[in-house]
Formats: C-alpha cells, structure tokens, sequence
C-alpha cells in the first residue's frame, strides 16, 4: 500500500486493483476481526471515494469518466466495508447510483459501459449494484434484468459476465437461479484441468481470460462457485443487510 493524501493506494496500475484489494482487505477484517486490518481497509475504501468522478462512476484512473464495470468493483466494496462496521459516506453511494441512471436504457432493464445499452456484461454487473443500492426483488426493471440474464444463460468462456449474473441470480431467487446454478457449478467440475501442472486450474480463450491468464480464470471460476457461501442473500429473512 502507498500512504497518499487521499487514503491506501492499492491500485498497482488501475482501479480495477483498487476495489479488489479493497474487498480482500474488508473481508478479511470482517471475517477475522483483526484490529491491525482495520486502518488498511478503512484506508482503501476512502482512497476508492476520493477517486470517484463527480458524476458518480469510477473508471481506471483516479478522476476519470466512469465506466459501468470498473464501478462494479468499487461499489463491491463499499458493501463489504459496510459488512465490516467501516465508513462510507453516504453521498458517494448516492452518487454511484446517478452513474447507473447514465447508462440504463430508458426502461431501466439494460446497460451500457459508458452509455445507455444493451451489453449483457454491463448489465450483469449493474443489476448487482442495484440490489446492493436499495433496489427491491419485486423492482420491475430488477425482475427484467434477471430474466434477461437468465435467458442469456452462463457463458462458456466469458468468467467476468457469469461471476456478475451469478451472483444476481443466487441473490434474486427462484426457479431461474436453480436452473442457472446446475450448469453453470456442473460446467465448471468438468472444464476444471485434470492433472499436470494445470491441476485444479482453469482457462477459456475470451477477452479477458486471453489477456490476464490462467490465474486470473482460476481465481474468477473459484469465486463462482463460493458464492453460495461468500454472499448471504440480500432478500428474505436471511438477508445480511439492509442496503446502503
């Protein structure tokens, strides 16, 4: 970490570094109650809230234009710092939910990167923060965008999309995540690599598995298949907390 002005600099070249060590550190602290991990977390999370753009989104550098997935990370760990007792500021969450309003389509359903769309990634990771930001289940555009990504089915390359619809799926219930969680958990048993070096691992030819590596698919496929136990569902009786 690098002790700036502005908070824990963990960023090691860009934003997406930044929320990702940010959500590691908080959860770590939550989960162990360790006091000596509690300034590193509280020092991430107010780094991440001095970097937002004043119109609400985070993107790969402090300051810049927002862009729907890096945002994703950020706001991730805002819920994680709240899990753990840590301070977020209030507006900065407001204002992350006046980036969603800039690139939902007028039906509020989709998602665009930058601007308003229809990209199933983007609109994975949106309709995540959406339940995160207060959204309820029985919120029409939230039941769309759940039906949409539950139509699109898990991808069978692309880890970053169905680690965010998994995760919408699991949390908004129901008869789709049941189908969605039998492929998508047995898909991943079978493409895990068998024996050799690769043991344990896996990798898929995608934009982003191309480009950060079978370490990178590894840790993402894994993450998949904790969310039963890494996310308590955010409606019901068990849900672990009121939103932001």
């Amino acid at each position: 970490m690098i002790e700036t002005p502005h908070g824990g600099d963990f960023q090691e070249g860009t934003m997406y570094s930044q929320g990702i060590a940010a959500i590691a550190l908080c959860e770590a602290y939550a989960m162990t109650g360790d006091e000596q991990l509690k300034p590193y977390a509280q020092k991430a999370i107010d780094f991440i809230v001095q970097a937002q753009h004043p119109r609400g989104g985070w993107r790969y550098f402090p300051g810049a234009p927002g862009d729907t997935t890096v945002t994703g990370w950020q706001v991730m760990a805002f819920k994680s710092a709240r899990l753990a007792g840590l301070y977020v500021p209030s507006h900065t969450t407001e204002l992350a939910k006046e980036y969603l309003d800039s690139v939902q389509d007028p039906g509020g359903v989709f998602y665009g990167y930058q601007r308003p769309g229809k990209e199933s990634g983007s609109t994975a990771v949106a309709t995540l923060l959406r339940m995160y930001l207060g959204w309820r289940r029985d919120d029409p555009r939230l039941v769309g965008g759940n039906a949409f990504l539950a139509n699109q089915g898990p991808s069978t390359a692309d880890m970053y999309f169905n680690y965010d619809a998994t995760q919408v799926l699991h949390h908004h219930g129901g008869s789709d995540w049941d189908r969605w969680n039998v492929r998508m958990r047995d898909f991943l048993v079978v493409r895990q690599a068998p024996s050799g070096h690769e043991k344990g691992s896996w990798y898929f030819v995608d934009d982003h598995g191309t480009v950060a590596g079978r370490l990178y698919t590894t840790a993402v496929c894994t993450m998949i298949l904790e969310v039963y136990y890494r996310h308590m569902p955010l409606y019901g009786e068990e849900a672990v907390e009121d939103a932001f």
